[in-house]
């Protein structure tokens, strides 16, 4: 059921090794170098995972990034198709996304100002298909906005998003069009109940062109309804980690990959059109492993999962119809786990997939982890 009136919602920041709403923590920052996104086949039929090999290993290289320090920083982490590396931080409450060259060196800080929106929280954000930067807002008005900036960080322009209802959006990615697919959560008509998924294509301007229903919807927010810690915590009982800690990102086909974090993953191939292509999971084998972050290359897809009790963590690389390629396990150096949740690109030729981490030094660091 929908409202027209809006309550306030406090949004919390992922920092540090701190708890969002469920989410996996936040980790230190370094850097990478990779190249993601993707080109898939277009099948309207579901497909369903092939059974999966033995775990294969992988070996791990540690850069040192001499020109950066580490400090905290928030999800998501991004990489773009020429290497260069994203991640957020906010210290000090001063929210900025920066970026790196693949060699390390800062090129850009992106940061929300702007003289007419007073900004609360700046949240998820995507990479466009011009390279420029969209960033999710949260304004002290309780409007919602998507910020896209110019390549030397300052505000290019302010969208205002208009679905004619109150929502919280989370999840961002940006068409080849310049339309902008967002998923977040609905307000039920009792706002201490679960709140809805939502899931709506924005024209460049705010204006909503369609609401999307997906098939799990309903699901999703029944786990929540009856309080499923899977979704949902004690703290924040009517936000659904499902749809708030998932992952979007957009194919070179042009269309958006949607992940929910659940367990199977589930993945949504969005057109431009709102139409869904098709669904797919990606199943880790074990039911407590949940995914922390998804990224794409060529035709592939990368989730990495992570059991938090033991912080094990595998890798899961499909095709970009959900056919399993390979599950790789986390190595374990000098008796601890080597890479972490600070996954931050995926490249597939020749594969290899890139963490931050934090030098001995308080410097940046990139572990860089390949098939043995």
């Amino acid at each position: 059921m929908r409202i027209e009136t809006f309550g306030v919602m406090f949004a919390v920041v992922c920092l540090g090794a701190a708890n969002c709403m469920g989410q996996a923590p936040a980790v230190i920052p370094a850097q990478n170098a990779a190249q993601p996104n993707a080109a898939a086949k277009s099948s309207a039929t579901k497909q369903k995972p092939t059974s999966a090999s033995a775990n294969r290993g992988l070996s791990i290289e540690t850069v040192k990034v001499p020109s950066e320090l580490a400090q905290t920083f928030a999800f998501p982490l991004k990489c773009d198709a020429d290497g260069s590396l994203f991640f957020r931080t906010s210290p000090d409450g001063f929210d900025a996304i920066h970026k790196l060259s693949p060699k390390g060196e800062r090129l850009a800080v992106f940061q929300p100002n702007s003289p007419d929106v007073k900004v609360d929280h700046a949240e998820y954000f995507s990479i466009g298909p011009d390279g420029d930067i969209y960033q999710i807002i949260i304004a002290h008005e309780i409007k919602r906005y998507v910020f896209e900036y110019k390549g030397d960080g300052t505000v290019k322009s302010e969208i205002k998003l208009q679905p004619g209802f109150a929502f919280f959006p989370s999840r961002l990615a940006v068409f080849p069009s310049g339309d902008l697919l967002v998923a977040g959560l609905e307000y039920d008509k009792d706002r201490t109940a679960a709140m809805w998924p939502f899931t709506g294509i924005f024209s460049s301007d705010g204006t909503l062109r369609k609401e999307l229903t997906l098939e799990d919807d309903e699901r999703i927010r029944d786990m929540a309804a009856s309080g499923d810690p899977k979704v949902t915590s004690p703290q924040n009982p009517s936000f659904n980690h499902a749809v708030t800690q998932g992952s979007a990102e957009v194919g070179q086909d042009g269309n958006v990959y949607l992940l929910r974090r659940l367990s199977p993953a589930i993945v949504y191939v969005i057109s431009a059109g709102g139409g869904v292509v098709r669904r797919f999971t990606v199943d880790p084998g074990q039911e407590d492993f949940m995914p922390v972050i998804m990224h794409i290359a060529g035709s592939r897809m990368a989730v990495l999962f992570r059991q938090e009790q033991t912080r094990k963590e595998i890798i899961k690389v499909v095709d970009l119809e959900g056919h399993e390629i390979a599950t790789y396990d986390e190595p374990v150096k000098d008796g601890r786990q080597a890479l972490g949740m600070a996954f931050i690109c995926y490249a597939s030729n020749p594969e290899r997939f890139t963490f931050l981490t934090t030098m001995e030094d308080d410097k940046l660091g990139l572990v860089i982890a390949q098939p043995q």
